[in-house]
C-alpha cells in the first residue's frame, strides 16, 4: 500500500479522529499496518483503553497514542493535538440521529472548521482527508435507475432535514445526510478561501460492514447487523429508511484513508471517491446468514425491499485499492464470533 514516494513517509505521525468509533477503528489499524504511528482523538481515555492495549501489543509501544477533545467546537479544541502531525483523517461524525438539525448540524461544522483551521496552523500538516458519506451525494431509491458521479450533492436531505415534521421517521436520516452535506462543503469553502498549505480529499463510504475491532463497541452499522443477526428487525431496519443500498467492507474504507492521505496521484487534493463495492437488500443479507449459519434459525425474508438500481461511480478507489473485500467476507467477518 505505501510506497517510498508517498506523500507522507511511513513512520510519520497521523492524526485520526474518532478513533474509537467502527470506521474509525479501521482507520487506524489501517495506517498502523502500512507502518505509521497514530494519535486518536476521543472524548473521553475509557472509550479507547482495550483498542490501544491491542494496537500496542500488535504493532509495539510508541505506535498508538490518544488526545482527549472532549468538545470540537471550541476554539483551539484541535490545537494541542496536531502539534507534530504530518496527516490529519478527520472521521468522527455524528451518530445520534436526532430529530432536532441544529443539534447535529451546526456543531459538525462548527468542528470540521476547527480541525482544518487548527492543521492549517501546523507546518507539518501535509494532507487532510475527509470522512464523508455517500448521503452526501444521494439519498437512496430502491428501483429507480441513475447514475452516481462523485461530483453530486444529495439537495434533498438538505430540504428535508428542516421541513419534515421532528415525529417524521425520517427525519433523523435526513438530518445525518444533511449534515455530512454541510460538513463536507464546508471543508472545500476552507480550502478554497484559506488556501491552506496541504491538500484535502473527502471518501464517501456507503453501509459499512466488517469486523468489531472492539466487542464491547459494537456501534453503529455493525451493531445493527448484530440485531438482525438476533432477530431483531427493528433494530436494524432503522438503518436502512429505503432498505437497499451499496455496501463496502470497513477495512477497505480504512484503507483508502491511507490512500487518500499518501498516495502520490491523489496529492494535489480536491478528489471525492466512493467508497461502495456492491449493491445489497436486507434479504441478502438474510440469505448469507442461512447460508454461512445452517444451524441457526433467522428472520423470514422481507417482502417489499425493491433493489438499489444506481450505477456508483466507485472505479478510482476500485483500482487504488486493486479490489474490493466481497460483501459475503464483509458480513461473515461482522457475525462469526457472534
Amino acid at each position: 500500500m505505501t510506497t517510498p514516494d508517498n506523500i507522507i513517509p511511513t513512520g510519520s505521525l497521523v492524526l485520526v479522529t474518532g478513533a474509537n468509533g467502527f470506521t474509525g477503528t479501521h482507520v487506524v489499524e489501517a495506517f498502523l499496518a502500512a507502518g505509521y504511528r497514530v494519535r486518536g482523538t476521543v472524548r473521553a481515555v475509557s472509550k479507547i483503553l482495550v483498542l490501544q492495549a491491542m494496537w500496542e501489543k500488535k504493532y509495539g509501544a510508541g505506535t498508538f497514542e490518544v488526545a482527549v477533545v472532549e468538545d470540537f467546537t471550541k476554539d483551539g479544541a484541535f490545537d494541542d493535538a496536531m502539534k507534530g502531525v504530518s496527516g490529519v483523517a478527520h472521521v468522527a461524525g455524528d451518530l445520534s440521529f436526532s430529530p432536532v438539525p441544529s443539534k447535529v448540524i451546526d456543531p459538525m461544522v462548527k468542528g470540521v472548521v476547527s480541525i482544518l483551521t487548527a492543521a492549517a496552523a501546523q507546518p507539518t500538516v501535509k494532507n487532510f482527508v475527509l470522512t464523508s458519506s455517500s448521503y452526501a451525494c444521494f439519498w437512496p431509491k430502491p428501483n429507480v435507475e441513475f447514475d452516481i458521479g462523485e461530483d453530486m450533492w444529495n439537495e434533498e436531505s438538505v430540504e428535508k432535514a428542516y421541513s419534515l415534521a421532528e415525529t417524521d421517521p425520517l427525519k433523523p436520516w435526513h438530518i445525518y445526510a444533511c449534515h455530512k452535506v454541510l460538513v463536507e462543503r464546508a471543508a472545500w469553502k476552507f480550502m478554497k478561501e484559506e488556501k491552506p498549505a496541504f491538500s484535502m480529499n473527502a471518501i464517501m463510504p456507503n453501509t459499512t460492514f466488517g469486523p468489531i475491532l472492539d466487542p464491547a463497541q459494537a456501534t453503529s452499522t455493525a451493531g445493527m447487523l448484530k440485531g438482525l443477526f438476533e432477530g431483531n428487525w427493528p433494530a436494524f431496519s432503522g438503518i436502512l429508511p429505503r432498505k437497499s443500498k451499496w455496501g463496502v467492507d470497513v477495512r477497505d474504507v480504512g484503507r483508502l484513508h491511507v490512500l487518500a492521505l499518501t498516495s502520490p496521484s491523489l496529492s494535489a487534493g480536491g478528489v471525492r471517491m466512493y467508497a461502495a463495492s456492491e449493491p445489497f437488500n436486507t434479504n441478502d443479507i438474510l440469505q448469507l446468514f442461512r447460508k454461512l449459519y445452517p444451524k441457526k434459525t433467522f428472520l423470514p425474508d422481507v417482502e417489499g425491499l425493491g433493489r438499489d438500481l444506481t450505477h456508483v461511480d466507485n472505479k478510482r478507489a476500485g483500482a487504488l485499492l486493486g479490489g474490493w473485500i466481497k460483501f459475503e467476507e464483509s458480513i461473515k467477518a461482522n457475525t462469526e464470533n457472534l
